[in-house]
């Protein structure tokens, strides 16, 4: 999967999706002031989707992004905030992206910022090899 056939499949699927814009991104200082809030570099494909889309979610289900405000004022789906400030997520060795109705959180595994790791409960596994395989699949689920 590469962000060429993400577009695709947005764009095939947008009945499902609620995606910002390049508008809503925020800039390379916020990104930064990011990472630094969450001592990690954030992947590539993450980045990307923050430049292209700003964040959004996927029938209801969203997912974290920036939220360009004070991140203890960034109440809701600001990645820094649901990661350091309403959760210890941090503290578990985890960056949250997103979490469902059913239990399900999905993550990065800060040793491993690339791959997207799930729980339910205990129960933990692997998800998708990167960010961009995690959007098709939380897509697809919904198909």
């Amino acid at each position: 999967m590469n962000r060429e056939e993400i577009v695709k499949l947005f764009e095939t699927h947008a009945d499902l999706i609620n995606m910002g814009t390049p508008d809503d991104a925020p800039d390379s200082s916020w990104i930064e002031a990011a990472e630094k809030a969450l001592s990690v570099t954030l992947p590539s494909d993450y980045i990307w989707f923050l430049n292209n889309y700003g964040g959004g979610d996927i029938c209801g289900e969203e997912i974290y992004s920036i939220y360009c405000l004070p991140f203890e004022e960034a109440v809701g789906g600001d990645i820094v905030y649901q990661n350091t400030i309403a959760n210890n997520n941090l503290d578990i060795g985890r960056v949250v992206l997103s979490n469902t109705d059913f239990g399900e959180e999905f993550f990065f595994d800060i040793k491993d910022m690339e791959k997207v790791y799930i729980s339910t409960g205990a129960d933990l596994k692997l998800y998708a090899s990167n960010f961009l395989e995690y959007l098709k699949k939380r897509l697809l689920s919904y198909c």
